[in-house]
């Protein structure tokens, strides 16, 4: 719900408001055209290659094109035929003899630590540190074997490894192959060792194999680019009406050749959709801003609800453009969140028009998209009406059940309409219960924060803050009972008048809970909280009174703010006394005078202002002065009430006050009585019972 704030009335009409219209509208149009035209293809995607189709597509036309991919695949084919191009390093036969003769040396190293070892010089560790000195040919993992070896055992051991050797390296041995090459050697070793044994061998060959020859890569590059060159170019050739490819099918790249040389992997921009896109986002545009231009001032008039009004749309808008044509994402798209939203913060009728516009956008943004458009547009309508008259928090559980079970009842009818397969339908129905759930999350947890930034306030702010609980309220019972008491007894007279005349009670109850708060900064400068005590008025200058008493207008005002108050109801406090006068005041200024009015400035007896800027503001002026004034009365019965009641408000009209509330002689009339039959029932007669509580005793004990 919108609670408006202090507006001036404006026809509506003239060039300015044309004007303003027509910059709202062209802002608007402008916007939802450039989101709707972001796939402007009809019955066409923007495919790229990996991605699943989402449709059976054929081919429009008959085409002859070179295919790259295939292409690429031949010539990759024929680069991998040529063989590497390489250097020699060194001859098989030297290299032979060089490794050889370097596995000799290290075998009678080998021999020697052993000998060492059988002497009696090396034991235990000394043995592995001494071959890790003579012998780092020796793999690491193996010295430790190599240690325990007899001296003739390792001579067997190194001969299957040197045959090994010689057998492999009497060939060439080229550098990229070099693992292969010292993979095989291991396999050469003889089958007589032990298993351990061989694999030792294994490992001392291996470590003796180098090549004889490197790659040369810029001559074996070279040659493959030459082999590439020589392949000429695929050529496919599709025939109209070929199927490409089927639904749900990952586009290969050879497919996704096909439809661009088809042109279908791209959006095409067709002249006819340019503007009829264009029509249909003027249209919405000049529709809605029509709406709330003729039947929404209060919105309208505001430039923060405006401004709200029109990026919900365009945020939503894009969503749905984003979500277009992805079938289970466009029914996720929570759109009612946007449309409770603007029901919540503006006016239940700005919300249903807010449903209506995006369902169009999303019939428009999706193909065959009749389901869709029921389904936004059902889904925000059942929102609304499940959140009016809501006075909780709660009342999201009701949005949330309502939107489930509308949700559900149209995939239901679509599904039956459609024959879906019941996979389909499962599918949908899981979608629609998530829809309802991020819509309702998104709206209950978002319509504070953004009524905040605003400046809007909300009936469930309202519900809180006429909370006796409330923080602010608590304060004013405690430091200022008499002034919280004359607070509520305000409420209850503004309330009822409220409801009188067609004003917001709610919002006048609780600006009138909150009007006085400024005297908490000084409680005993007021007379409802001296509890008879001595007045400090009596000792003071008139003018001294006056500015004491009128400064609890700017010290409400801080103290709303510093307890973050809505800027709403901080307007109220400036505005319940107006610019009237302190009559009390200015009469003993006068009296001190001796009656000579020049010498008495009335504007330092009147409130700073401003008057009552709406309805509510103008009932909490009149209940404030009526509710002090009959307190005061000896006789408080409907004759006593009723004079005094005219005689305030009619001072009040009389002195201008109720110049710009926006409030007919018949309102004024109709306050007054409602004034009159809540103080009446305020103050109505008892019935005395002088024996009401001895005598009761007594007839109980007695009974």
């Amino acid at each position: 719900m919108f609670i408006p704030r202090t507006l001036a009335e404006q026809d509506g009409e003239g060039r300015g408001a044309v004007a303003r219209a027509m910059i709202v509208i062209g802002i608007l149009a402008t916007t939802l055209f450039f989101i709707l035209s972001a796939n402007i293809t009809l019955g066409q995607e923007d495919l790229v290659s990996g991605q699943i189709a989402p449709r059976d597509i054929f081919a429009q036309r008959e085409a002859t094109f070179d295919s790259p991919s295939l292409t690429q695949e031949v010539r990759d084919a024929a680069a991998e035929n040529v063989l590497p191009q390489t250097v020699t390093i060194k001859s098989p036969a030297d290299n032979q003899e060089d490794q050889l003769l370097a596995f000799d040396a290290m075998s009678r190293r080998v021999v020697r630590v052993l000998n060492l070892r059988d002497a009696g010089s090396l034991s235990g560790d000394g043995v592995v540190e001494r071959l890790s000195a003579d012998t780092p040919a020796i793999p690491f993992s193996q010295r430790t074997v190599v240690a325990t070896l007899g001296a003739d055992r390792w001579g067997v051991i190194a001969d299957g490894a040197r045959t090994a050797v010689a057998a492999i390296l009497a060939g060439s041995v080229r550098e990229d192959d070099l693992v292969r090459v010292r993979t095989e050697v291991r396999d050469l070793v003889t089958t007589d060792l032990a298993a351990e044994e061989r694999e030792l061998a294994g490992a001392l060959a291996a470590a003796f194999v180098e090549p004889t020859e490197r790659v040369d890569r810029e001559l074996t590059a070279l040659q493959e680019q030459q082999a590439r060159a020589a392949v000429p170019p695929v050529v496919v050739d599709v025939i109209r009406g070929e199927k490409i490819v089927d639904a749900g099918e990952r586009i290969t790249a050879q497919q996704f050749e096909i439809l661009d040389a088809l042109g279908l992997a791209r959006p095409v921009v067709a002249v006819g959709t340019v503007f009829g896109n264009a029509l249909v986002a003027v249209l919405i545009a000049a529709l809605v801003v029509g709406y709330l231009w003729r039947f929404e001032p209060a919105i309208w008039h505001r430039n923060r609800s405006v401004l709200l009004f029109v990026l919900s749309l365009v945020v939503s808008a894009l969503a749905l453009r984003i979500a277009a044509d992805r079938t289970l994402l466009a029914f996720v798209v929570p759109t009612t969140a946007t449309v409770l939203l603007i029901g919540i913060l503006l006016q239940s009728g700005a919300g249903a028009v807010m449903g209506g516009a995006l369902a169009i956008l999303a019939g428009i943004m999706n193909r065959d998209a009749l389901e869709l458009t029921v389904y936004v547009l059902a889904g925000g309508l059942a929102a609304l009406l499940a959140i009016t008259r809501a006075e909780r928090l709660n009342a999201f559980v009701r949005v949330f059940v309502a939107l489930v079970a509308t949700n559900l009842a149209v995939v239901v009818a679509f599904s039956l309409l459609e024959q879906r397969e019941i996979t389909a339908f499962l599918e949908l129905s899981g979608v629609a219960i998530l829809n309802a759930l991020l819509s309702v999350a998104l709206a209950a947890g978002s319509f504070a924060v953004l009524g905040n930034v605003f400046g809007i306030m909300t009936l469930f702010q309202l519900l809180e803050l006429a909370n006796p609980s409330n923080r602010l309220l608590r304060r004013l019972l405690l430091e200022t009972p008499g002034t919280y008491h004359h607070s509520v007894m305000v409420g209850n007279l503004a309330e009822r008048a409220a409801e009188t005349i067609g004003a917001d009670p709610l919002l006048a109850r609780v600006a009138a809970y909150y009007h006085d708060i400024g005297k908490m900064k000084n409680p005993l400068a007021f007379i409802e909280n001296q509890g008879g005590a001595h007045n400090i008025h009596d000792d003071l200058a008139a003018e001294t009174s006056a500015r004491i008493i009128s400064g609890h207008i700017r010290d409400g005002i801080d103290l709303g703010y510093a307890h973050g108050l809505p800027v709403q109801i901080i307007g109220f406090i400036p505005q319940h006394h107006g610019t009237s006068v302190m009559t009390y005041f200015h009469t003993k200024a006068l009296r001190e005078a001796g009656g000579r009015e020049e010498l008495v400035d009335e504007r330092t007896y009147r409130y700073p202002g401003p008057k009552p800027q709406s309805r509510e503001a103008a009932i909490i002026m009149l209940a404030d002065g009526v509710e002090a004034s009959v307190r005061s009365l000896d006789e408080k019965d409907e004759a006593s009430i009723r004079a005094m009641v005219d005689r305030m408000v009619d001072a009040r009209v009389a002195d201008g006050q109720l110049d710009d509330a926006e409030l007919t002689l018949k309102n004024i009339a109709q306050i007054k009585d409602a004034f009159v039959g809540q103080l009446l029932g305020m103050y109505h007669a008892r019935i005395k019972y002088p024996d009401n509580v001895v005598p009761m005793e007594g007839h109980r004990e007695e009974a």
